[in-house]
């Protein structure tokens, strides 16, 4: 790093809710130590591939730091918190639940009950770098909730994340509102189990009704993972009826068989989710349905595999996200009687097969239908977006980033895209 321009750097692992965390942390200590070259990796913990590229990302920001002060938060604390400590080169080690103490490292006095949900926006926002904060994006994901109680057989989180916390109404609201003036036009409301969201009994579809009618400006919403079997009714209907919630859902489904969902300790069956996602397909236009699908959970035998091939066949998911299962330390299926890794890579791979034909199909279905979009970027007069239903688009001509293209035709598909047209 260049030492006459101090610079704050982030460098983040797993999912996107990690990386809000990253920028808000990134944010509030540019505003509030500008003097110091900072590079804060928030690492993950969800599969063993992904702890190893953790250790690899500190060890390389390490290498490359040339003085910088590097801190390490995130999930594999939970799982190699010892591993971080005893690295020569890392100047802090920060527990997730001790995300407050991001600044502690230096001597600026800050509050004892800020949160990794309510970390100082105040200060954030009141230096004027939201944009610095949010550099070139368009689509902003909100953290509402963060921990699970659920303790699913397979999963590190709520060892690594804590109990279930969800962010009040009021501050959601005034973050919202904040966002929208500051030029976002798509707002996604994210959690590691929102479906979980409570607070005085205020559950999350009153959070999304009030978003709804207390943010009238906001064009675009959207719903982050969610736990088939939270769905209310409550929430089901503001989902297939509300024009401003986009068409597009991803489901936390993790198996297609019920001993393994059983084993998981998921609590619903796949007739349950079957039927949810018909009646969800049946009752908004144009949805697209996205799933996690675990591959080798120590139980699945080939019968049990196969069911769930079968599952997606017939279930109408459309995007799939395949994770090939990972032992995590302190969950039961670590202890269970592991399937071999190279029959988990193989189910794996068969599952990736099949997602990536579903959506061919998918994308091919839609040649001649027209679609409305959100330009993400623009690069040598060709423009990038995703629509409304979150498949990615191209339009070869340049168009302001930010931009909601509507009505756009698709006449083809080019690199795995929506290619598309305007009048």
């Amino acid at each position: 790093m260049n030492n006459n321009k101090k610079t704050v750097k982030s460098i983040t692992l797993g999912c996107r809710f990690n990386f809000y965390e990253s920028e808000l942390s990134k944010a509030l200590i540019k505003s509030l130590e500008p003097n110091d070259d900072v590079i804060i990796i928030n690492t993950c913990a969800v599969t063993k591939q992904a702890e190893n590229q953790s250790k690899q990302a500190v060890r390389k920001a390490i290498r490359e730091s040339n003085g910088a002060k590097v801190i390490v938060t995130g999930c594999a604390l939970a799982t190699c918190k010892d591993y971080f400590n005893n690295l020569d080169g890392v100047y802090s080690v920060i527990d997730n639940n001790k995300k407050d103490k991001i600044l502690s490292y230096t001597s600026i006095p800050h509050s004892n009950d800020i949160t990794s949900l309510d970390v100082d926006f105040d200060a954030i926002y009141n230096t004027n770098i939201t944009e610095d904060m949010f550099n070139e994006r368009v689509r902003l994901f909100l953290q509402i909730q963060t921990g699970c109680n659920n303790f699913c057989s397979y999963c590190i989180v709520p060892f690594a994340r804590g109990k279930s916390i969800s962010l009040p109404l009021d501050v959601i609201l005034n973050k919202i509102k904040l966002f929208i003036n500051n030029g976002f036009k798509e707002i996604v409301l994210s959690g590691i189990d929102i479906t979980s969201y409570n607070i005085d009994g205020i559950e999350l579809h009153d959070v999304v009704k009030t978003i709804l009618k207390e943010c009238p400006t906001l064009e675009r919403l959207r719903i982050s993972s969610m736990n088939p079997n939270r769905i209310s009714d409550e929430l089901f209907d503001l989902i297939t009826s509300e024009s401003r919630i986009l068409p597009h859902l991803h489901l936390s489904i993790q198996s297609g068989n019920n001993e393994v969902l059983k084993s998981m300790r998921r609590n619903y069956t796949r007739e349950f989710v079957l039927d949810l996602i018909n009646r969800l397909k049946s009752s908004k236009k144009n949805l697209v349905i996205g799933a996690d699908i675990i591959a080798g959970y120590p139980i699945e035998t080939d019968e049990c595999f196969n069911s769930t091939v079968e599952f997606i066949k017939v279930s109408g998911i459309d995007l799939l996200h395949v994770f090939p299962f990972s032992p995590r330390p302190m969950t039961l299926a670590s202890k269970m009687l592991q399937i071999p890794r190279n029959i988990v890579k193989e189910r794996a791979s068969i599952l990736r097969a099949l997602g990536n034909n579903i959506k061919i199909n998918l994308l091919n279905s839609l040649i001649n239908t027209r679609l409305n979009g959100l330009i993400e970027k623009c690069e040598d007069n060709i423009s990038y977006g995703k629509t409304d239903n979150y498949l990615e688009f191209i339009i070869q001509k340049p168009i302001e980033i930010n931009t909601i293209v509507k009505n756009m035709l698709v006449i083809g598909i080019k690199d795995n895209k929506l290619l598309c047209s305007i009048d």
